[in-house]
């Protein structure tokens, strides 16, 4: 390993197992909101079915102006998500390539190119079919992005574009090393609401394979930047 990355791997280590956490913490966080709202919501209902605004004007405007109320915030809500979501990546994996990199401005260039293939993805996630060529488009403008993540500079980047066939490998794997990780963290936290002691198990090949993704981050800024 080279000098630079034995420097770096516990820096990009902690901030992409703080954006992992932070992440799922908020993901549940926001489930349990959702929920009492829609638990809110199923309490009010039936009672604005069974009451008759005719007989009991005042109570029907009651029931139906704290129903909306509820429906309102929990619409909010649901828009705050997708932006509090994009902030945590934001931070800890801006954070994490520009300490690699420590270029100036380099954290507005991941802001701007990271917010588009976002809007992409939250857009895709919209879809209940299975869209092949949505899904097609958001991996090549995830790729173009994963490369503005390498340089922030024109002509570099169109060195890079050039090596394509290479790098374009190099960012499925990537992209699979974070898919993999997810699902390990992800099984292990079903098996903990279930009290089933192979959560620890799940959890911890979900960090082997994280530490596993800082390192090969630190090699492809090393090797292509």
């Amino acid at each position: 390993m080279k000098k630079t990355s034995r420097k770096n791997i516990f820096r990009t280590y902690l901030l992409d197992i703080g954006f992992v956490l932070f992440l799922g913490f908020f993901l549940i966080f926001s489930r349990n909101i959702v929920g009492n709202y829609i638990s809110q919501m199923n309490v009010y209902l039936p009672q604005i079915n069974s009451i008759d605004p005719n007989l009991d004007p005042v109570g029907a405007e009651f029931l139906i102006k704290d129903a909306n109320s509820i429906s309102n915030n929990m619409f909010i809500f649901l828009l705050v998500i997708p932006v509090v979501v994009f902030l945590i990546y934001f931070i800890f994996q801006g954070l994490s390539f520009y300490y690699l990199k420590k270029e100036k401005k380099y954290l507005i260039y991941f802001f701007v190119t990271s917010l588009f293939s976002y809007i992409l993805f939250a857009l895709l996630l919209t879809k209940s079919s299975f869209n092949i060529p949505l899904i097609l488009i958001f991996l090549l403008i995830a790729y173009l992005t994963f490369l503005s993540y390498l340089t922030i500079n024109g002509e570099d980047y169109l060195k890079l574009l050039k090596q394509s066939y290479v790098l374009f490998f190099v960012f499925l794997g990537y992209l699979l090393l974070w898919i993999i990780s997810f699902s390990l963290f992800l099984m292990a936290i079903l098996n903990y609401t279930i009290s089933n002691i192979s959560y620890v198990l799940f959890a911890g090949l979900g960090l082997l394979v994280l530490l596993g993704i800082s390192y090969c981050k630190i090699l492809i800024v090393e090797k292509f930047s």
